[in-house]
C-alpha cells in the first residue's frame, strides 16, 4: 500500500523486488521483536508505519531534494530543526515526539523487551557489517532494469541501467539502498590511501607560489542563492538578483561555480570553496572527514602574513563548524554568540544586520595584517521566512502557482541587496580587496508543482541526456568577484567550486596557492549527488557512479582524473598526508600553537522585559488566563531585548514558550494553574541564570452568583501590629497563625489583605478587618514586609510594613 502511496503521489514506483526487500526484513525484524509487542494490532501499526517512513518518505524527498533518503539526514536534522522556528519547529517537534511515543507505546514494559530489542539492534549492526557482501547479492537478485542505449553504428542495443541513486532505490528498495548508502559513507570516511597508492597515482609536484601583492581577500557565501533564469517554466517581473549585482555578474560573462549539493549540506560547499577538494558522496565533509589539520585557505595564507576570521550567524557548532573551522585554519570565528539580534527574519538574523555589523567589526579592528575575511549568510535560507513589513515583496513569479519560488525570489532580492550595500562599503574603504561571492547550492522548492521539472533547456552546450542537462543547471550557482576598484573579473564559467581557490590564487599571483590546486585535470568533474557530471570541450555526460557499465572513453578518463582527486583528500584530511610529506609541506599537519578562538560576546539566552507591557495580569481563579481555542492559557511579554528562549513561569508553573522577534508568547496548561490563588509571581529565567520577577498576576475569585453584586470599598484608619519576632511570626493566635487588624473609617464588600504577594484569611466587621497568616516561611529571617489591601480587581493600598526583627 505504501508502494503504490508513493508511485500514486510522487511518481516513483518500485520494483516488486524492492518491495518484497523492505516487506521482509521489517517483517522478519517484528517477528524477532513478536514477543515485546503488546498486541498484533501494535505490531501491524509499527510496520505499517515503518514502510511508510520508508517507501514514501523517499519519494517525498525526491520529490522535493531530488535525492533518497539516506544516513546524512540524520545528522542534517539537528542543523533543520536549529533552521525553523514558531509554529513548523512545534509541529516538527511534536510529530518527532509522536512518532516516538508511539513506537515505545507498542511495546511491553518488561524486561525481556529490553533483551530483544538489544538481539534486534544487533542484528542491525551485523547486516551493516557484511554491507559489502549484500550489495554483492543483491547486484545478483535485483539488478538495475536494462536500457537502451544508441551504439555508433545506430544500433539500439539493452545495457544494464547506470547504478545512480534513484536507480538503486527503484530497483532495491529504501532498506538495501540506505544499506549502500552506509557502506559508501564508511569508505569516505575511513578509507585512506597508502604512500605506496598515492605515489602510483603520480599526481603532479605542488611548487608554491608567492603572494606577490597581500590583498584583503573576503569571499562571501550567500545562502541558497540561484539563478532562477534556469527554470524552463517560471519567469519573473525582474531578476531576483539586486540591479547592481545584476549588472556585475552580467558584465563578468554570467559565471557559475558548480556545486556539489541541492537544498542543504552548506558545509560541503563550504569545505570545497576553503580546501579546494571535492565533497564526500553521500554525506557531510565537516562531520565525516575533517580529522587532521588541512592545507585549506586560511591555514595557507596564515603562512602569508594573513588573519582569518569566519562569520556566520547561528549556532557555533552546526554542522561541525568549531572543528571544522579550526582544521582549516581560522584564527577567529564569530557565530550568533558575536552579533546583536537587532532585525530578524523569523528566527535568523537578517542579512542586512548580519553584513552590516561585519562591516562595523572591521572598523573595529583594524590590523596592518592582510585579512581573510569569510562570511556566511543566512537568511534566504529554506522557509525564506521574510519581515514582510520590513521587506515587501520585490519580485513576482508567472505562473503564480508556486508560492515557495516567489518567497525565495524575494529572499534572494533582500540577501543580494545587503550584499551589494555591504560590498560597495568594503571597496570604498579598501579599493584593492578582492571580494568573491557564490551561491551555495540550489534551493529547496514546492512539490507539487516542481519547478525543477524543466531545468537548463536554453543551454547551448552538449548533453549526452536531458537529465544530464537537468542536473548540471541545478548544480550552477551565480559567482561573482569583484576585482576592487577595478570591478568585475571575467573568470569563464562552471568552474566545480572545489577549484575555486585555485582561482583565487591566480588573483592573488599564486598559481598554486594550495598543493590540491597543482591537481587540476583537463576535464571539469562535478561529482553531483552520486553521479560524476563531466565536460570535456563543452560536452557533458553524466559517468554515474564508479560501478555503472558500460563506460565510455571519456568517462574512464574522467573516473581516472577523479579518482586521483578522491585519493589526495583522503590522504590530506584522514590519512597520513603522504602526499604532503612529499612535497615537503607537512608543516601543514602540525596542530597550531593557538586554537581557533571563538567570539561569544553575548550568552545564548539574554532578555530585558518590557515591564508595563506584559499581561494579562488580572484573572479569574480556576478559570484559566487568556483561554486559547485549544483550551490552553496565554500571557505575552514584550521585550526591549531578546536572545535564545527564556523559560517563564507562573509561581512554579512553567511554559510552552515561543519567541519571535522582540516578543515571548507563552502557553501554560490550564489545569495546572487551577489551583493557584491570590497574587502570583511571574518569572523569567534563561537556563542555568537566576529567576526575575517581573511581577504578579492577580487571581481573583469568582464573581458571586448571579442576584449578588459585590460592592467594595474601603478608607483604613489604623493598622496592627508593625512589628514581629523572626522565625515566629506577629501577633500570635491560639491556632498557631498571626494575625492581622485593620480598622476601617469605612468599609464596604470584602477587600483582601496582602502580606507580600501572599493573601491572607480574612474575616469582616463593620469597620473591622482581621487577617491571619499561617505560614512559617513568611516571618524566616529579619526583614520587612510589606501590607496591602485590595479589592478584587483594583490596585492595591500600600499600608506600610511589619518590621521582623530577631529574636533576643
Amino acid at each position: 500500500m505504501a508502494a503504490l502511496l508513493a508511485w500514486a503521489l510522487c511518481d516513483l514506483q518500485y520494483s516488486m523486488g524492492a518491495v518484497a526487500a523492505t516487506a521482509v526484513p521489517l517483517g522478519l525484524a517484528m517477528w524477532l521483536l513478536g514477543p515485546a509487542v503488546r498486541n498484533h494490532w501494535w505490531g501491524t501499526a509499527v510496520i505499517t508505519g515503518a514502510a511508510s517512513l520508508l517507501l514514501v518518505g523517499n519519494a517525498v524527498k525526491i520529490g522535493m531534494l531530488h535525492t533518497p533518503l539516506s544516513i546524512a539526514d540524520v545528522q542534517a536534522l539537528p542543523v533543520l530543526l536549529s533552521t525553523l522556528s514558531g509554529h513548523t519547529l512545534l509541529l516538527a517537534m511534536a510529530l518527532i515526539t509522536l512518532a516516538a511515543l508511539l513506537a515505545l507505546a507498542s511495546l511491553r514494559p518488561r524486561w525481556v523487551t529490553l533483551g530483544l530489542l538489544a538481539a534486534t539492534a544487533s542484528a542491525a549492526v551485523l547486516l551493516a557489517a557484511a554491507a559489502g557482501t549484500v550489495r554483492s547479492a543483491s547486484e545478483l537478485l535485483l539488478p538495475v532494469a536494462l536500457q537502451e542505449q544508441k551504439m555508433p553504428n545506430g544500433e539500439i542495443v539493452r545495457v544494464p541501467g547506470r547504478q545512480d541513486q534513484l536507480s538503486l532505490l527503484r530497483a532495491r528498495g529504501p532498506l538495501l539502498y540506505l544499506l549502500e548508502d552506509w557502506r559508501l559513507m564508511r569508505e569516505d570516511s575511513r578509507g585512506v590511501p597508502t604512500a605506496a597508492e598515492i605515489n602510483a597515482l603520480s599526481l603532479q609536484a605542488w611548487h608554491p607560489g608567492r603572494i606577490e601583492v597581500r590583498r584583503n581577500v573576503h569571499i562571501v557565501l550567500l545562502e541558497s542563492v540561484w539563478d532562477i533564469s534556469l527554470l524552463d517554466h517560471y519567469h519573473s517581473n525582474r531578476s531576483p538578483f539586486d540591479p547592481r549585482f545584476q549588472a556585475l555578474w552580467e558584465r563578468a560573462g554570467r559565471p557559475y561555480v558548480l556545486s556539489p549539493e541541492m537544498g542543504g549540506a552548506t558545509a560541503n560547499a563550504e569545505f570545497e570553496v576553503l580546501c579546494g577538494l571535492p565533497a564526500p558522496r553521500n554525506s557531510v565533509a565537516f562531520v565525516n572527514l575533517m580529522r587532521n589539520p588541512s592545507p585549506c585557505l586560511p591555514a595557507v595564507l596564515a603562512r602569508a602574513g594573513y588573519r582569518s576570521v569566519a562569520s556566520h550567524a547561528h549556532q557555533a557548532d552546526n554542522w561541525n563548524r568549531i572543528s571544522a573551522y579550526d582544521q582549516a585554519g581560522f584564527d577567529l570565528y564569530r557565530p550568533i554568540s558575536a552579533f546583536d539580534l537587532d532585525d530578524l527574519e523569523g528566527d535568523l538574523l537578517a542579512d542586512s544586520s548580519f553584513f552590516r555589523q561585519n562591516l562595523q567589526y572591521l572598523d573595529e579592528n583594524p590590523t596592518t595584517q592582510p585579512r581573510l575575511n569569510y562570511l556566511v549568510s543566512l537568511s534566504s535560507h529554506w522557509g525564506f521566512v521574510r519581515n514582510t513589513e520590513r521587506r515587501p515583496d520585490l519580485v513576482s513569479i508567472s505562473p503564480d502557482n508556486a508560492p515557495r519560488l516567489r518567497d525565495y525570489a524575494n529572499a534572494v532580492a533582500y540577501t543580494t541587496r545587503a550584499f551589494m550595500d555591504w560590498a560597495e562599503a568594503i571597496v570604498a574603504r579598501d579599493p584593492d580587496a578582492l571580494i568573491v561571492a557564490f551561491g551555495d547550492h540550489s534551493p529547496s522548492l514546492d512539490v507539487d508543482p516542481d519547478p525543477y521539472i524543466a531545468v537548463n533547456g536554453k543551454d547551448p552546450a552538449s548533453f549526452d541526456n536531458a537529465e544530464t542537462r537537468r542536473k548540471v543547471g541545478i548544480s550552477r550557482t551565480p559567482l561573482l568577484i569583484i576585482d576592487g576598484s577595478r570591478g568585475a573579473v571575467r573568470t569563464g564559467t562552471d568552474l566545480p567550486m572545489y577549484e575555486l581557490p585555485g582561482l583565487i590564487g591566480q588573483l592573488l599571483g599564486s598559481s598554486a596557492l594550495l598543493p590540491q590546486s597543482a591537481q587540476r585535470g583537463v576535464m571539469t568533474l562535478r561529482p553531483f549527488r552520486g553521479h560524476l557530471l563531466a565536460s570535456d570541450d563543452g560536452s557533458w555526460s553524466d559517468c554515474a557512479s564508479r560501478e555503472s557499465a558500460p563506460r565510455t572513453s571519456a568517462c574512464n578518463a574522467a573516473w581516472q582524473q577523479f579518482d586521483s582527486l578522491r585519493a589526495l583528500r583522503q590522504d590530506i584530511v584522514l590519512g597520513q598526508g603522504h602526499y604532503l610529506r612529499a612535497q615537503h609541506a607537512t608543516d601543514y599537519r602540525t596542530p597550531r600553537l593557538q586554537a581557533m578562538a571563538i567570539d561569544e560576546r553575548h550568552a545564548a539566552c539574554e532578555f530585558e522585559a518590557d515591564l508595563d507591557g506584559w499581561g494579562p495580569r488580572q484573572a479569574v481563579q480556576g478559570q484559566g488566563v487568556n483561554v486559547q481555542p485549544d483550551g490552553s492559557s496565554a500571557m505575552w511579554f514584550p521585550m526591549k531585548h531578546l536572545r535564545g528562549t527564556p523559560q517563564v513561569l507562573i509561581g512554579s508553573t512553567p511554559a510552552v514558550v515561543t519567541t519571535v522577534e522582540g516578543l515571548i508568547t507563552a502557553a501554560f496548561p490550564t489545569p495546572a494553574l487551577a489551583t493557584l490563588s491570590g497574587r502570583v509571581p511571574v518569572t523569567l529565567a534563561c537556563p542555568g541564570q537566576t529567576a526575575v520577577e517581573i511581577g504578579v498576576l492577580d487571581l481573583q475569585p469568582p464573581a458571586p452568583v448571579p442576584g449578588m453584586v459585590e460592592d467594595c470599598s474601603f478608607s483604613v484608619e489604623a493598622w496592627g501590629p508593625k512589628t514581629g519576632t523572626a522565625g515566629q511570626g506577629f501577633n500570635l493566635q491560639s491556632d498557631g497563625s498571626s494575625g492581622l487588624w485593620i480598622s476601617m473609617k469605612h468599609l464596604r464588600g470584602q477587600p483582601r489583605v496582602y502580606l507580600g504577594q501572599t493573601v491572607g484569611t480574612s474575616s469582616y466587621g463593620s469597620a473591622l478587618v482581621t487577617s491571619a497568616f499561617s505560614d512559617p516561611g513568611l516571618f524566616a529571617g529579619a526583614k520587612a514586609l510589606p501590607v496591602s489591601v485590595a479589592c478584587p480587581g483594583q490596585r492595591a493600598i500600600e499600608l506600610g510594613t511589619i518590621e521582623m526583627t530577631s529574636a533576643r
